[in-house]
């Protein structure tokens, strides 16, 4: 460039300065701090809904922070193989996992040697979308709501048989919640996974069913099952005329959720920024449509406001596990 007469070196630096600072990062911060990517634990199998979440959480993470942000599959154990992994990890905001209700609220009550200890080893960076389960039938099942379906077994005498996709699973665990909350005799039929539950449903094997909204959806819509409840708070705004367990008057309201978590003794200030480019993430449009299309609510709170949510959870679904003598080995 010193060859240049001054004229055309001006108008050179003037063009590199400005491409410079056109460009969002350089390419050693747009891999996270001190030049290392973030490593987004997803504690399942690739092609699940938790995966599909966790790819859509990195994608957005990652746009807001500037930074490359990389899905991890650690499947096993129901998801607690890759949170105690994620528990052992530096504090140093390069190891994230995307968590769920399974892993960080439910197990405590099921696994007697869990690896690790969700409220204390754990931070909570912020809840990504939250949902219920749907509770479905056989389209020939002669009730066709929940309050029906308890009024036919107690007439009946005979126990529902009830399917779910696993032992010491939500839906397992929302089952029995049913039967505490109702008195009514049902007696679990574990699957393998949700599919292998809704081919047997639609089959008439089994003639009732605990299944998740997203894997519901399409046999819902084809006819081929019926809904009769939905559990959580609120109803699922992919079922709108589909009323809680609550509505029904069966008192469970607990809900499955999807949240972002760091290993324990992250710094204050590391936090705040994950919470804050997460909260701007689930402002997208193009976000809040996809976690819509999984059957789940994008419906951020304050990291307070879920703190409660997780704390009560644990309980409520200790108290349940212990009321149904769910243990897992």
């Amino acid at each position: 460039m010193n060859a240049l007469p001054n004229g055309a070196r001006r108008r050179a630096l003037l063009a590199c300065a400005t491409a410079l600072a056109a460009a969002p990062w350089s390419t050693a911060l747009a891999a996270g701090p001190e030049g290392k990517p973030i490593r987004l634990v997803v504690p399942f199998p690739a092609g699940g809904g938790t995966d599909v979440m966790g790819r859509l959480l990195a994608q957005t993470l990652g746009s807001e922070l500037n930074s490359t942000v990389i899905v991890d599959n650690v499947p096993g154990a129901t998801g607690t193989i890759g949170s105690a992994q994620v528990a052992r990890s530096a504090p140093d905001g390069h190891t994230l996992l995307l968590g769920i209700s399974a892993t960080h609220a439910i197990a405590p009550a099921l696994f007697k040697d869990l690896k690790y200890r969700p409220e204390q080893d754990f931070t909570a960076i912020a809840r990504i979308a939250h949902g219920g389960n749907v509770l479905v039938a056989n389209p020939r099942y002669p009730a066709n709501s929940a309050p029906e379906m308890v009024a036919l077994v107690k007439r009946s005498g005979e126990p529902l048989m009830y399917g779910s996709w696993g032992n010491g699973s939500g839906g397992h665990l929302a089952g029995e919640s049913v039967r505490i909350a109702t008195g009514i005799k049902m007696e679990h039929v574990p699957y393998k996974g949700v599919a292998s539950l809704l081919q047997d449903l639609v089959g008439g094997q089994v003639q009732v069913a605990m299944a998740d909204v997203a894997g519901a959806l399409p046999l819902l819509r084809a006819g081929k099952i019926k809904a009769l409840a939905v559990t959580g708070r609120k109803r699922s705004s992919a079922l709108p005329q589909v009323p809680t367990l609550a509505e029904g008057g069966i008192a469970f309201d607990t809900e499955s959720w999807f949240a972002l978590f760091a290993p324990a003794r992250l710094p204050e200030a590391e936090v705040q920024k994950l919470s804050q480019a997460t909260a701007h993430a689930l402002q997208r449009p193009e976000v809040v449509e996809k976690i819509n299309s999984l059957g789940m609510e994008a419906d951020p709170v304050s990291r307070a406001d879920f703190a409660k949510q997780w704390h009560a959870d644990i309980a409520t679904w200790a108290r349940i596990a212990k009321l149904s003598n769910v243990k897992m080995d």
